[in-house]
Parts: structure tokens; sequence; C-alpha cells
């Protein structure tokens, strides 16, 4: 019996699944001008192409190159930078809220254990 209602789940929980659908052509018309022709509409540059099996392809654009990016400083700041400095405050961030926690965490422990002094 519980055999027969878990294959009768199963079968109603399957029909519930809706179908994938793709909006837009499969191929990038024209191939690479076309490719170019989508990235300079995004004020971007074609940086490559990509085949995914014999349905479709795409476009690998990229921001356009004017020079190195620099800092407020004046110093040239490789784009990487910029990230890697964001993670680094993001780690330190993540360190201080887990201290914060950990203290908190030994605050309510002291509160949870408190024993009054005693009377005389």
């Amino acid at each position: 019996m519980t055999r027969v209602l878990a294959v009768c789940v199963a079968v109603i929980l399957s029909s519930c699944v809706t179908t994938t659908t793709f909006n837009g052509a499969a191929k990038v018309p024209k191939g690479a001008d076309g490719c170019r022709a989508i990235c300079d509409g995004w004020g971007m540059q074609l940086a490559g192409m990509v085949q995914l099996g014999e349905y479709s392809d795409g476009c690998i654009c990229e921001v356009k190159r004017g020079g190195p990016a620099t800092s407020s400083a004046g110093a040239v700041v490789p784009p990487a930078a910029g990230v890697v400095m964001q993670m680094v405050a993001q780690a330190q961030e993540q360190d201080a809220m887990q201290v914060q926690m950990q203290m908190q965490q030994q605050q309510m422990l002291q509160q949870q254990f408190y024993t009054p002094p005693p009377m005389q």
C-alpha cells in the first residue's frame, strides 16, 4: 500500500513540472560580424565567440580598452586589483562580524549561568 501511494505521489509531482522555453535565435546571425554589431550596441568590443554544440553559439563581449584604469591618486591599478581589494574588505568584515557574534554568545552564556553572590 505504501509503495502504491509513493508511486501515485511521484506521478502527480512529475506532472507538475513546467518545460523550459528559449526565446530568440539559437545562432548569432552573420557570425562574428553579428557579434561585433551586438557588442558595439552595448558599448563593448568583441572578445570572442563560443559554440555550444551544434545547436547554438554566442558572443563574448568585453569592456573597450581605452588605456589602463587609474585610481584617484593617479597610480595605475589593474582591473583585478579592485576585485581583490573588495574581497579582502568583505573577508575583514566577515571576520569582525564573527568575532562580534562570538562575544555575544559568550555574554549570553555568562548570563545563563549567573550565580548571585552568597548572602551574608
